[in-house]
């Protein structure tokens, strides 16, 4: 395996656990709930250098693109179902044309293995009410192995060529799965599932916000939420940023991208100070749109996978499954976690 970079979880100092680069096998923990940061960083870092210049004499500039420090392929190994899904839905984003050249030479040289939930890791757990985001995943949905646990031994699926390769080159720490062993799949999905004791219907929410007059909904949010900015850039599938040039001396220096928010005031701010959403409530209510509705409309695919980390993450309680569920209910906001 010293041909790969390997990418898994493990625990950091306060408890939680982030997905980090492994050079020890030991220190491989799969007894986890959910890692406090995504995969998006590694395909979308939250800063990176699109290319350098330096001004010539003649006053024209000189490019330099950006080269990438690691050829190596890198192994993503234990991750959730969930994180799989968002790494789907980032392809689809930088895969519209012009393709993101600096997205996919990342994204190109990742292999995705998925751990199946055989139960949800957290109560804010809800990724089977985002269409296909977990508990297990089926071919074609993002992995390119699938492990799913059965006690003594797992089920291993094979989702995309990069996968079939990898059992083909260790052939010998696999055998063919029988009749009886597939069928415990079923199993334990079914078995997930009845972990989940609530319920709701993504598509209502998502025909709900195009229909309804939610105005005075979206004026309690904007009242409610600070702009920290937490919710994005926790999120595994949040793909704003904004571009800025940087010059680090006299005529030389580079263009950079970083993770941006749409619930920042800058973030849509134009020349002249004009910013056609200067208010809060519409700041918020352009989150959930994307999320829940544009998302699903551009890529066929919903902006969230039900990870639940912006439940952990938010200050105030303003969070994805807590919206869904209001929405379900009635027009107006009811946390589904105790306020602070």
């Amino acid at each position: 395996m010293k041909d790969f970079r390997l990418i898994s979880p493990q625990p950091a100092r306060e408890g939680d656990f982030l997905f980090q680069e492994t050079e020890d096998l030991e220190k491989i923990n799969l007894n986890y709930d959910i890692t406090s940061n995504t995969l998006k960083e590694f395909f979308f870092p939250a800063r990176e250098t699109i290319f350098a210049y330096e001004k010539n004499k003649d006053d024209s500039f000189q490019i330099v693109p950006k080269t990438e420090k690691n050829e190596r392929e890198t192994i993503f190994f234990g991750v959730r179902s969930c994180d799989i899904r968002a790494v789907l839905f980032q392809d689809r984003f930088f895969g519209q044309e012009p393709q993101d050249d600096l997205y996919w030479r990342k994204r190109g040289k990742g292999i995705l293995i998925s751990f199946a939930c055989n139960k949800p890791p957290r109560e804010t757990c809800f990724c089977i009410f985002t269409q296909n985001s977990g508990p297990l995943l089926e071919k074609g949905e993002g992995f390119d192995l699938q492990f799913i646990d059965l006690a003594q031994q797992y089920l291993v699926e094979i989702g995309t060529d990069k996968g079939e390769d990898l059992i083909t080159e260790y052939k010998d720490f696999f055998m063919s799965a029988d009749k009886s062993i597939e069928e415990k799949k079923s199993g334990i999905k079914e078995n997930c599932l009845r972990h989940f004791t609530k319920e709701y219907d993504i598509m209502l929410v998502h025909e709900k916000l195009k229909s309804v007059d939610l105005n005075n909904l979206w004026e309690d949010l904007g009242k409610r939420c600070t702009n920290c900015g937490g919710c994005e850039f926790i999120c595994p599938t949040c793909f704003c940023f904004y571009t800025q040039d940087i010059e680090y001396s006299k005529g030389k220096g580079e263009r950079i991208r970083a993770w941006d928010s749409c619930c920042f005031s800058g973030y849509s701010r134009m020349s002249g100070d004009n910013n056609p959403h200067e208010k809060n409530s519409e700041r918020i209510s352009r989150r959930f749109f994307c999320k829940l509705y544009n998302c699903f409309r551009w890529f066929g695919i919903f902006g969230c996978t039900g990870c639940g980390r912006c439940s952990f993450v938010c200050p105030v309680n303003l969070d994805m499954e807590s919206f869904i569920a209001s929405l379900m209910k009635s027009n107006q906001y009811q946390p589904l976690l105790k306020e602070l």
